[in-house]
């Protein structure tokens, strides 16, 4: 499989910190799409994913990602370490498509911390193909509720509806679509506009 390891990308550790500082942009300003650094990145992973998947990803962690083909794993474990979850319970993060058939039964596994170590609860980001849903949103990061549009099915934003209900619990979730990240933090409080 070394054939299939691309190289480390150019002033990697520049791209990293700017990927952080997206990430950190994008869950203190929740829905507001953040563009991230476009680098080469393996077959079958967006270079924006990757450029995330660099920047959190490390030995100290464990990712549950169901839909990594052989050539994409031997990429992830080579440049980041990670450690790889076989189930959902057991990972600090998740990489999900948004429209997996079995989404609902893997977020029922999600770690959601606990009430002394809310911190220790698992994040989520989700790989966003088109679907939306408008929704009023606030909460830390909004001066007053807005009204937006979330790249995610209808059913998923109920579900996360649900996740905000048991803050301080719950997952923190990003979405990505190609170059961009969006943030959407456990404490960000969803209503779907029927209007």
């Amino acid at each position: 499989m070394l054939a299939d390891i691309i190289e480390a990308p150019a002033r990697q550790t520049h791209v990293m910190q700017q990927t952080f500082r997206c990430t950190l942009t994008a869950l203190s300003e929740p829905l507001r799409p953040i563009s991230l650094p476009v680098i080469p990145a393996p077959e079958g992973i967006d270079p924006g994913l990757w450029a995330l998947i660099l920047t959190i990803l490390d030995q100290d962690v464990s990712v549950y990602w169901p839909h990594m083909t052989d050539s994409m794993r031997s990429n992830v474990l080579f440049h980041t370490g990670v450690q790889i979850a076989e189930t959902p319970e057991v990972a600090d993060w998740l990489i999900l498509g948004a429209s997996d058939p079995d989404l609902e039964s893997i977020l029922d596994k999600v770690s959601l911390g606990t009430h002394e170590r809310p911190d220790t609860a698992a994040s989520v980001v989700f790989l966003t193909t088109g679907d939306s849903t408008d929704v009023l949103a606030e909460g830390p990061g909004f001066k007053h509720p807005q009204e937006l549009k979330i790249e995610l099915s209808e059913a998923l934003v109920y579900r996360l509806i649900q996740n905000n209900q048991r803050y301080p619990l719950g997952f923190d979730s990003m979405l990505i679509r190609e170059q961009t990240l969006t943030g959407l933090p456990r404490s960000t409080r969803l209503m779907v506009r029927t209007d």
